[in-house]
């Protein structure tokens, strides 16, 4: 059951992000990249919070909270660093963006930019999903 919480609860900033990216799915040259980085940021929670509980037992029961958030927080990392790769790719560079064809420059520029206007927001999902969830598992192990 705890295993199957810790899943939950830190999955679902990632669920919520996919959703938003599939509901707003555009016929820019970004989204396929957008939407298979959210499917990574996804998969990487789940598996994350899978493992979390089972790799530290004890810390996971005394700071459940802590833990959800932290793996969070892993997941997100990894979801920026696979968009980060996707970008140096040519699914960004070399693409028509309106104003010309994007550069290694613009397209590592953009990751950037995306790192640093969704994180906070992905802060704002994952608070109450590690809050919710902490109470949760606190009151299921005692």
């Amino acid at each position: 059951m705890t295993r199957l919480l810790s899943i939950l609860f830190t999955s679902t900033p990632a669920v919520l992000w996919l959703t938003l990216v599939l509901l707003a799915d555009g016929d820019d040259y970004y989204w396929p990249a957008y939407i298979l980085t959210c499917g990574i940021f996804l998969g990487v929670s789940l598996v994350i919070g899978f493992l979390g509980p089972t790799l530290f037992p004890q810390s996971f029961k005394q700071h459940p909270g802590l833990w959800i958030f932290a793996q969070g927080i892993l997941a997100w990392i990894a979801a920026v660093m696979v968009l980060g790769l996707l970008n140096l790719t040519p699914m960004c560079v070399g693409q028509d963006n309106g104003d010309g064809n994007n550069d290694l420059v613009m397209c590592v520029v953009q990751t950037v930019l995306v790192a640093l206007v969704y994180s906070p927001l992905e802060l704002i999902l994952l608070t109450p999903a590690a809050v919710t969830g902490g109470l949760l598992l606190r009151k299921h192990n005692t």
